[in-house]
């Protein structure tokens, strides 16, 4: 038997699972230090690689005065600036990334329960009708 609050709810289920319910179920299948700790793993590999990219932009920039004064440039100072840059930007986006990361699964888990309320409900709701057929 179909109900009013029945339908509302099924329409609510799938365009949630259509919508934004893929990417908190894909979320919320992982734990929530396991879900931050791939998202910082991530943040890492993508700084480091943007960091490589700027620094080798910067040499080639650069590269008549880098070919000019190749014997006198202090390279242990550029190194350790480029070292320290590098270290205060991917801690500054770990950071970042572990807020945001934290809030988006609070988020998620939030929705994703109120989404197994209702399958949980209709799960009752089906049980409720196959009884009351299988008494008729």
């Amino acid at each position: 038997m179909l109900s009013k609050k029945k339908i509302k709810i099924m329409f609510l289920m799938a365009s949630y699972e259509k919508g934004i319910g893929k990417k908190d179920l894909d979320r919320v299948k992982f734990y929530k230090n396991d879900y931050i700790r791939l998202n910082i793993l991530r943040t890492v590999v993508y700084v480091s690689i943007a960091y490589l990219l700027i620094l080798g932009l910067i040499v080639m920039y650069n590269i008549e005065y880098v070919v000019k004064n190749a014997l006198s440039i202090p390279y242990t100072t550029i190194g350790i600036y480029a070292v320290t840059g590098y270290a205060l930007l991917t801690i500054l986006y770990v950071f970042i990334t572990l807020i945001v990361c934290s809030v988006r699964y609070d988020r998620s888990r939030k929705r994703v329960r109120k989404y197994f309320k209702y399958l949980k409900y209709l799960g009752k709701y089906y049980q409720d009708d196959e009884n009351d057929e299988e008494e008729h």
